[in-house]
């Protein structure tokens, strides 16, 4: 019984060093692509599965992120369901949220579109 459960914890603990691996081979080649978007995105890999997440600024940075990541050894799949873009209405300036507004005490000109 106790060979069986540490050859268990052995292949976690393998598993586990194999994604911590992964996750950095990811973020250096976010940083060495653009050392913006190693800031701006979060990995974190389980099973070689790596999920990104954070904002970046448009379409184009998230493709290369996704693609980045794809070409790192050892990744299985990449899931960038929470990697967000930033949106900008023309003509407008955006102003960041605020930690303390709630979705029901914002302004109706925050939530309304320009008709211009």
């Amino acid at each position: 019984m106790k060979l069986q459960s540490f050859q268990h914890y052995s292949h976690d603990l393998e598993r586990g060093v194999h994604d911590t691996w992964i996750t950095a081979r990811v973020k250096s080649a976010l940083a060495l692509a653009k050392p913006s978007l190693g800031l701006q995105i979060h990995v974190k890999t389980q099973g070689g599965t790596v999920a990104l997440s954070g904002r970046v600024n448009t379409h184009k940075q998230c493709e290369q992120a996704v693609g980045l990541a794809r070409s790192v050894q050892g990744v299985v799949e990449v899931d960038a369901r929470e990697l967000l873009t930033h949106v900008f209405t023309p003509g407008s300036i955006p102003e960041p949220p605020s930690a303390e507004e709630s979705p029901e005490n914002r302004s109706s000109s925050s939530t309304r579109m320009d008709d211009k």
